[in-house]
Order: structure tokens, then C-alpha cells, then sequence
């Protein structure tokens, strides 16, 4: 029994722990250029003044347990590794679409049963639930080769 017990604790922090699960996508709408450190990808929310597109840039990262910012750092870091790969040194955010919406859900009932020699049964539930659903964040953006 004991063993059993060590067993599944482990497999729950296993689950609890797990990996965020994250993935990106580029198409190439400009010219490529030699692959780059992701170090060197800056995020830009407003367009910079000169700038060549290279690609459509998208990424995702999604998991139960993590918080909201972990999951941006995540995505983040996908778009800026999409971007690298084609030698883009910016990405030009265009959509960010985020999901952490807690379900809640409230039962209650109750029931009664009489028999026919008199015995009766009544009983009544409670029950209140929170899922907190899957978590996940999306962006999408355009990656640029910016001049300098």
C-alpha cells in the first residue's frame, strides 16, 4: 500500500509539473537570410521605421498549471525562435489571443422515497465544482528584418 502511495504522489507531481506544450509556424513571405541568435530578436508592438518583411510568425504554449506569464515568456520566446530561424531580427505583434477561464459548476438536488409499508427515504446533495479549464496563449505576428 505504502508503495502504491509513493507510486501515484509521484505521478501527480509528474502531471502537475509537466510540460508546457508549445508550438510555431512560419510562412515565408520575404527574402530569408542566414539563420541569427535568438538573443538578437526584439519584439515590437508599433512598426519601426524601416523594416523588411520576411515572414508570417505564429506561436502557441498551453498548460493547466501554469500561470498566465509563464505561458507569454513561452510564446514569446517561440515567435523570437521562428523569427531567428529565417534571420529576422524583429517581430511585429499583430494578435495575442489568451485563455485561462475558470468553469464553475453548482448541483443541488434532493429526492424522497416513500415505499408502501410506511418506511420513507429522503436524501439531499450538494455539490460545487471549480475546473479551471486549459490554459493557453496564441500570437501572431510578422517577422521583419529591421535597419539599422
Amino acid at each position: 500500500m505504502n508503495t502504491i502511495l509513493k507510486l501515484a504522489s509521484a505521478l501527480m507531481l509528474v502531471m502537475i509539473s509537466g510540460c508546457t506544450i508549445v508550438d510555431g509556424s512560419a510562412i515565408l513571405t520575404g527574402e530569408k537570410r542566414a539563420e541569427i541568435s535568438v538573443d538578437k530578436v526584439r519584439i515590437y508592438r508599433v512598426a519601426p521605421a524601416e523594416y523588411e518583411e520576411v515572414a508570417m510568425v505564429s506561436a502557441s504554449a498551453g498548460h493547466d498549471f501554469k500561470s498566465n506569464s509563464a505561458l507569454i515568456e513561452s510564446t514569446i520566446l517561440r515567435l523570437k525562435q521562428e523569427a531567428a530561424k529565417l534571420g529576422a531580427n524583429g517581430v511585429l505583434l499583430s494578435e495575442i489571443d489568451e485563455r485561462d477561464t475558470p468553469k464553475s459548476t453548482v448541483n443541488i438536488g434532493s429526492a424522497q422515497v416513500n415505499s408502501s409499508n410506511g418506511t420513507s427515504v429522503y436524501a439531499t446533495s450538494n455539490n460545487v465544482s471549480v475546473n479551471r479549464g486549459d490554459s493557453y496563449t496564441r500570437m501572431h505576428g510578422l517577422a521583419i528584418f529591421v535597419k539599422k
